[in-house]
């Protein structure tokens, strides 16, 4: 499969991530919760789908970095499918509200997403100011679940804000074909 296939897939999970995930979570409390739990797992694969595809990119220029994201999205994944499978089931979650689990996932996203955006600086593959943008969008978004965990509902909302911008426009710009391939942007020196 070629880079831009690649990178266009994972364009689309990004952005079917919102519905998914935010489908399955109204539809779980309901007696539509087979179907929201459906949506749930959808996006937790689709997620660990990502940091696969993302891996076999950001590898060509830091392994570390490819490592890193691909191991942190599996932890989003997999939290994220065990909050799911709490809401519907007493006997799954450890102790653990599908809320816990859902800040503890995307506390994962956030961080690992911190190095995916410096590689996107380091690298090239977008305009600066896109990768910046992750960057300050994802400390946000590890800024909110502390929030929400704090007891700062309303803040953690707004906090959530730049993450999902970021993720809508780096979505867009992915399916486009906008991130540049390695030979375009000039390899950066490996980590």
């Amino acid at each position: 499969m070629s880079e831009q296939t690649k990178l266009r897939i994972t364009g689309l999970l990004m952005l079917a991530a919102f519905p998914l995930y935010g489908g399955g979570q109204a539809l779980l409390p309901t007696a539509n919760w087979p179907l929201g739990l459906a949506l749930v797992l959808a996006n937790s694969v689709g997620v660990i789908l990502i940091g696969l595809l993302m891996r076999s990119v950001i590898a060509d220029t830091s392994s570390r970095t490819a490592v890193t994201y691909l191991a942190g999205r599996i932890a989003e994944g997999v939290l994220l499918a065990i909050g799911g499978l709490s809401v519907v089931s007493t006997s799954i979650g450890w102790g653990l509200s599908g809320e816990d689990y859902y800040h503890l996932g995307m506390t994962s996203l956030g961080l690992v997403s911190l190095t995916m955006c410096m590689w996107l600086v380091a690298s090239r593959r977008v305009a600066n100011f896109i990768g910046w943008f992750g960057f300050v969008g994802y400390l946000c978004l590890v800024a909110a679940m502390v929030a929400a965990v704090r007891g700062f509902g309303e803040l953690s909302l707004y906090l959530l804000i730049p993450g999902a911008i970021f993720e809508l426009i780096f979505g867009v710009l992915l399916i486009m074909g906008r991130v540049k391939s390695a030979e375009a942007a000039g390899k950066p020196i490996r980590t």
